[in-house]
């Protein structure tokens, strides 16, 4: 029976079963069945891997993703897998690229079992795209949709199923770009993000929905309603690379578009297509292609004043971060140092950036952020996978694209559906693997990625029969028997392999549910013991050591601590201890857990525990030893040596960590506070005031100053200091801080609290800043100004790290970070009016 919403050409017109294996009996219903709902399994993959989130939840869209795509491929592997036990044999396509991907997921299984963190290389906290759970996935949702070979219906279908999505989250994210973060459904508070993920990877998508687009529209004999549908989709891609603004996809699109556009004035002339069916609409076609290089020149040429002009409508300014190409490369060298062909692991590139990025990085706001990859995706592979990973990816991207060429442009098929699938499927199949060199795509975008790649090999079984092979499966009653038993092995593995992802899924869920809605300290206590029952994870262990660390420092404030108090503190420390030594076990290359031993030790020091300052050492010692470039460490040495009065030592360290971070502010503090503490308040405001003659931009150190003026009763220039170095650094938190304890202390209690108010904006969690808020609002003054050794706020900068990316408020200005997104010029001032 034919549809009215599928055009004629493509009607179905195979024999059924369409695409059940061709040595089937056709009367084999039952076969055909299973086959048929394996097909609908891919189509039901395509369909929700744009669009699907879990409303109101806040485990990782990526994870969430992933583990649908692998439940659903996993089922379509055992239906095909009982339909097989039907038949003889069958034909199909092992494409090279396929084999070299496969290639590459052995490689990193084995450069994970090396690696040394093995957890976080093979499945990470929920399957990152980095870990090589995740690229097994992507190899699995690879191979999956060649159960759709010979059925044109099925793969138009499927086709058809990720336009649909894809229009959706376009369709909802362009109202969201105008009319702000409505229907945010609990997961989406903000409008750069999306079910796709962040906003570059929907830019991403976008890019390849204008292309499949235009591909559609020469390709395919649409009706006028659909024409009109897919140019609404190509306008609403564009208006989300508009928002975005991301250079490199402007370049792609805009080559494509230009391209199309020589092709279609061409064609009649230069490719001899003068028929009727050629020529048909090329005025429409003309005007899609002008539509698509005129947006994409004006973006390339003046993408900062373009990108200006949107902002102002849509007031979006997003610019994702990584680190440069150049110094990409200098990790890449490092890893190579250590292991050429096998890399550090996958799913550690953090590891790697941590002690061997530039210590120029260290006076910028990212000193202290832990990139999960580099330049690009494939550049990032070449640290966590070594040369043998780097060479494979490249020969799987060479074989990729002269599969593509063998299939269109060496092809003598005329199927006009083919043409189209194996257009589509393969430019956006490769477009996505192009930018993969540039940007480091989310999951989302990997995983269509694959399924477009798996797509094409359908195409290219069509378009080259032979490339076709015949496998033999039931041939006799020996081979039966072992094909049953291949088939009892692959869905036994299968079961176990969605089930295993499910109590890692499970674990994450329990956490963060008990993090945001557990009602006292013991509920949350058991939410993150059922989290690590169900999956050992790291994370989980130092959460509840730093849930231990606040009830210590709690019961250290007690003046004559009762005996209970006392036993309960050290059964505190006991459990302390334990919960950090064994998350240095589950990681030991993660500096944290011995952070966190070294904050235990600290808090049992001050509580007079005898050896407890030398153990807080050793723990420093070690965790620096996995972060060798970060000013912390000599900081943390100093902390220690100056709660013990040995001010001579203290800055000893003060100076390595100044000498590593120049503007390490609570190096600067500790400096200052210890000056107080010693009466050398004059001397050391004299000094500072002679380096900032030799460092008149840095905003640390008229921070640094405002706090030894304040000590010195010095209030008003102690104010005009904190507001010269917020005027250097308008989000220096800790001078906004400060100067909102002077202003109290000169009786500006309005002022004081707008200061702490925007404090507070990007530190809810500080529980000192809540209550002077709250003493300033009830009382109209603090009964206590004084501060200690200790920084007073800790979030201290603009960048923000999301779930696969990081995120700053302007373009770095640094040459080891750059922006992915094109900034916009800053708007113009009018001139004043003259009187």
């Amino acid at each position: 029976m034919s549809n009215s919403f599928i055009p004629q050409a493509f009607q179905p017109n195979e024999p059924k079963p369409t695409s059940a294996p061709e040595e089937s009996k056709k009367s084999d219903s039952i076969a055909f069945f299973i086959h048929k709902a394996s097909q609908y399994a891919v189509i039901l993959l395509a369909f929700l891997l744009p669009v699907l989130f879990v409303p109101g939840s806040a485990v990782s869209l990526g994870g969430t993703k992933a583990i649908a795509a692998v439940t659903i491929a996993l089922v379509g592997t055992m239906l095909a897998t009982l339909a097989a036990l039907r038949v003889k044999s069958v034909r199909s396509v092992l494409p090279l690229p396929l084999i070299l991907y496969w290639s590459l997921v052995a490689a990193a299984l084995v450069s994970a079992l090396l690696s040394g963190d093995t957890t976080d290389s093979l499945r990470g906290t929920l399957l990152e795209p980095q870990t090589v759970s995740f690229m097994a996935i992507l190899g699995l949702v690879m191979t999956v949709p060649l159960l759709l070979q010979q059925s044109k219906i099925m793969t138009l279908y499927a086709l058809a199923a990720f336009a649909g999505g894809m229009g959706m989250v376009l369709l909802y994210n362009v109202i969201r770009f105008f009319f702000g973060p409505v229907l945010s459904f609990g997961s989406f508070t903000a409008v750069t993000s999306s079910p796709a993920g962040g906003l570059n990877d929907l830019a991403v998508l976008a890019a390849i929905t204008v292309v499949v687009g235009l591909i559609a529209l020469l390709q395919l004999p649409l009706k006028n309603w659909m024409k009109a549908g897919l140019l609404v989709l190509i306008v609403l891609a564009l208006l989300t690379l508009m928002v975005a603004n991301f250079f490199s996809l402007w370049i792609i699109i805009g080559f494509f578009g230009l391209l199309f556009l020589i092709y279609v004035l061409a064609r009649d002339t230069l490719f001899g297509e003068s028929s009727d069916k050629a020529l048909r609409n090329t005025s429409f076609l003309i005007v899609s292609s002008l539509l698509v290089c005129i947006v994409s020149a004006t973006f390339v040429v003046a993408g900062d004043f373009a990108g200006a002009r949107i902002n102002s409508v849509t007031d979006v300014n997003y610019i994702e971060v990584r680190p440069s190409f150049s110094a990409t490369l200098d990790i890449v060298r490092a890893s190579f140092q250590d292991d050429v062909l096998l890399g550090a692991g996958p799913n550690r590139f953090a590891d790697v950036w941590r002690n061997n990025k530039d210590i120029s990085i260290n006076e910028t706001n990212f000193w202290n952020v832990e990139f999960q990859a580099g330049y690009g995706l494939v550049p990032t592979w070449l640290v966590t996978l070594g040369l043998l990973g780097g060479l494979l990816v490249i020969a799987f991207h060479a074989s990729f694209l002269y599969t593509m060429y063998r299939s269109l442009l060496r092809t003598e098929s005329q199927d006009s559906f083919w043409q189209f699938a194996g257009s589509a499927s393969f430019t956006a199949a490769s477009i996505l693997w192009l930018i993969s060199y540039v940007y480091v795509p989310g999951a989302t975008v990997l995983l269509i990625a694959a399924l477009f790649t798996g797509l094409s090999f359908v195409a290219y079984r069509a378009l080259v029969p032979t490339a076709a092979i015949t496998i033999p499966l039931v041939a006799s009653r020996k081979r039966g028997f072992l094909m049953i038993t291949i088939a009892v092995v692959a869905i036994v593995l299968s079961v176990q392999a969605i089930f295993l992802f499910g109590k890692q899924y499970s674990a994450q869920t329990a956490f963060l549910n008990a993090a945001e809605t557990a009602s006292s300290v013991e509920e949350f206590e058991l939410g993150v013991e059922r989290a690590y029952d169900l999956y050992r994870n790291d994370e989980y262990l130092t959460t509840l050591h730093q849930l231990k660390i606040s009830q210590l420092q709690s019961l250290l404030t007690i003046p004559e601590p009762s005996e209970e108090e006392q036993n309960r503190f050290a059964l505190l420390a006991q459990q302390a201890i334990a919960l950090a030594q064994e998350a240095s076990l589950v990681d030991n290359t993660d500096p944290t857990p011995f952070t966190a031993l070294a904050e235990t030790y600290n808090v049992l020091a001050q509580a007079g525990v005898e050896g407890a300052s030398e153990r807080t050492l050793e723990a420093i010692d070690a965790a620096e030893a996995r972060d060798r470039i970060s000013p912390l460490y000599p900081y943390s040495r100093a902390f220690v040596a100056a709660t013990n009065s040995d001010f001579e030592t203290a800055r000893s360290h003060i100076s390595e960590s100044l000498r590593r971070k120049n503007n390490f502010t609570p190096a600067l503090f500790l400096l200052s506070q210890i000056a107080v503490e010693e009466g050398n308040v004059a001397e050391a405001i004299s000094a500072t005031q002679q380096v900032i003659r030799f460092e008149p931009n840095n905003p640390a150190r008229y921070y640094q100053l405002g706090v030894l003026l304040a000590a010195n009763e010095q209030l008003d220039q102690a104010v005009e200091a904190y507001e010269i170095a917020l005027t250097l650094d308008n989000d220096y938190a800790n001078a906004r801080y400060m100067l909102g304890l002077a202003l109290a202390a000169l009786g500006n209690v309005e002022q004081s609290l707008v200061e702490f108010r925007r404090v507070a904006e990007n530190n809810p969690e500080n529980e000192t800043l809540r209550a002077i808020i709250t003493e300033l609002e009830t009382t109209g003054a603090l009964a206590s100004t004084e501060v200690g050794f200790e920084t007073p706020v800790q979030n201290d900068g603009t960048t923000v790290s999301g779930e696969d990316n990081v995120v700053a408020s302007s373009t770095p200005d640094t040459n080891l970070i750059t922006p992915v997104n094109t900034e916009p010029a800053p708007a113009e001032t009018e001139p004043a009016a003259s009187e």
